[in-house]
């Protein structure tokens, strides 16, 4: 700025003015500023500003993984409703580990971030840590929270797999369940309970696949091929009349038709498949998978939203807790 205000022949404070939007500035000297910066290519350095201000237009991200597609797509959706209030994004990657949570918190603390979104991992080491940050940082958590006095954005997950169960119970089958590691929460357990009320309510006795609580990875598919091969091959389904298999998502889907097929059984013939996320692979799948699409749109939007409006907040607002409702996408698999 010291370069800028000499060959602008104006004072460093003025220059400061400039970049801070002052309307004070006469024409000429707004003028030459600009030639200034432009010949010098100057521009301001936003984590000097933070520290000068005490504040950032920054918005961090920490998410457990980046691959997992319903994170990549609430991610495009959340930078562009940051970009459209002229905020930007700092995005770290958790990789499911308490510590690497805590390490991505303590360097968003650091940079002076205006808020935080945050898929929290499924484990209490850092609840002491984000109640703490929580007192001095707006933040909202994305599909997974620790503790439940917080501000979340999320979809509606006991009414999405109440949706898929009694779609199959009207169709004439009698579903089981397999659900996800533990690798979030409340998610997997809200699905389950979903479907769990839905065959309350139509008196037929529940078949959960137990999740192996030991397993805390996102890689559903490998999971899913493991834990439905060993459920097929106890064979107590045949026993029990299952003719459908709801799964948490449709990652776990894509690992049950593989088991199927490996056990000599036809997904979608032999034993009806409805998976939940509706994932672009979907609709290209043998047979295309009948699953439950997330409004993640509404979902990335309504988490700047909330955000947004702690940043702004000139008083302690109540907390921001909203489920988004979606939709089933019928398809030949069920």
């Amino acid at each position: 700025m010291h370069d800028v205000a000499d060959f602008a022949k104006v004072s460093r404070a003025t220059v400061s003015k400039y970049f801070n939007g002052s309307s004070s500035l006469r024409p000429d000297t707004r003028a030459r500023i600009e030639h200034a910066c432009r010949v010098l290519a100057y521009v301001p350095d936003p984590h000097a500003v933070s520290l000068v201000k005490g504040k950032s237009n920054l918005i961090g991200v920490i998410l457990p993984v980046i691959s997992e597609p319903f994170f990549a797509e609430a991610l495009r959706v959340i930078e562009a409703e940051a970009t459209a209030i002229g905020m930007d994004l700092v995005i770290q990657c958790s990789y499911n580990s308490p510590a690497g949570e805590a390490s991505a918190l303590r360097a968003l603390r650091s940079m002076k971030v205006a808020g935080v979104v945050l898929t929290a991992v499924a484990a209490p080491d850092n609840i002491d840590l984000l109640r703490r940050l929580e007192k001095e940082i707006p933040i909202v958590y994305l599909d997974s929270y620790v503790h439940a006095d917080c501000n979340y954005v999320m979809n509606d997950n006991r009414q999405s797999t109440s949706l898929l169960t009694r779609y199959l119970i009207s169709h004439g089958h009698k579903p089981a369940f397999l659900g996800a590691p533990p690798v979030a929460s409340p998610s997997p357990q809200e699905r389950l309970s979903g479907y769990l009320e839905v065959m309350r309510e139509a008196n037929l006795p529940p078949c959960v696949i137990a999740p192996e609580e030991t397993i805390k990875s996102w890689d559903f598919e490998k999971y899913a091929l493991q834990q439905v091969l060993n459920w097929l091959g106890r064979g107590t389904w045949k026993a029990d009349g299952i003719t459908a298999l709801v799964c948490g998502t449709d990652r776990l889907a894509i690992g049950a038709m593989t088991a199927l097929r490996r056990f000599g059984l036809i997904p979608g013939k032999d034993l009806a498949i409805v998976g939940h996320d509706d994932l672009p692979i979907c609709e290209y799948l043998y047979p295309p998978l009948t699953t439950f699409k997330q409004d993640i749109a509404s979902i990335g939007r309504a988490a700047i939203e909330c955000l947004h409006h702690q940043i702004n907040a000139t008083e302690i607002l109540p907390l921001y807790q909203r489920k988004i409702t979606g939709n089933l996408i019928i398809r030949d698999s069920a």
